[in-house]
């Protein structure tokens, strides 16, 4: 019978921002950045998003109603869906007349995750580190990577990143 043989080394890590990012257009911003860089030479593709909000409902004396979670695929269909749920005629059907609906922004989740590889030379060989990243609002995640390389390019490049510090 035959023996399995190691083929490589996953490793993860993990950078927790100081403070979560709170602006939706902000973590774009980080997203569209790492999209378009060139510098660590890794070849990235998106393989899903996810946003999520939470609009909260209030009768006419202010007391909670209730609340609807609801997910997106992009910033335009959270904005969509928050301005259709927090109309007046929503907010009235909800929580009666009177009522108000308003976004509950602590409650908001974005992470956009991208299916990775890199070429790393290591003594006069080259080998391709493939690997997962996701950002979100509050860390951003390296996961399956085996290179120092790999990892030391995704920091350099974090650290310009005001809102990743």
């Amino acid at each position: 019978m035959a023996d399995f043989a190691e083929t490589s080394i996953s490793r993860n890590a993990k950078r927790v921002y100081a403070t979560p990012i709170t602006s939706i257009d902000t973590f774009e911003s980080v997203v569209q950045a790492f999209r378009d860089d060139t510098a660590m030479n890794i070849t990235k593709v998106e393989s899903f998003a996810t946003y999520k909000a939470r609009i909260d409902y209030m009768d006419a004396a202010g007391d909670d109603m209730g609340y609807v979670l609801f997910y997106g695929t992009s910033k335009e269909q959270i904005a969509d869906v928050s301005s259709l749920l927090t109309g007046t005629e929503a907010a009235e059907t909800v929580a009666g007349v009177g009522g108000s609906a308003s976004v509950d922004a602590e409650q908001d989740y974005w992470s956009v995750k991208f299916s990775c590889t890199k070429n790393v030379t290591v003594g006069s060989k080259i080998y391709e580190d493939s690997f997962t990243i996701a950002i979100n609002k509050e860390y951003m995640l390296i996961n399956g990577f085996a290179y120092d390389e790999t990892l030391e390019a995704v920091e350099a490049w974090a650290d310009t990143q005001d809102a990743m510090a």
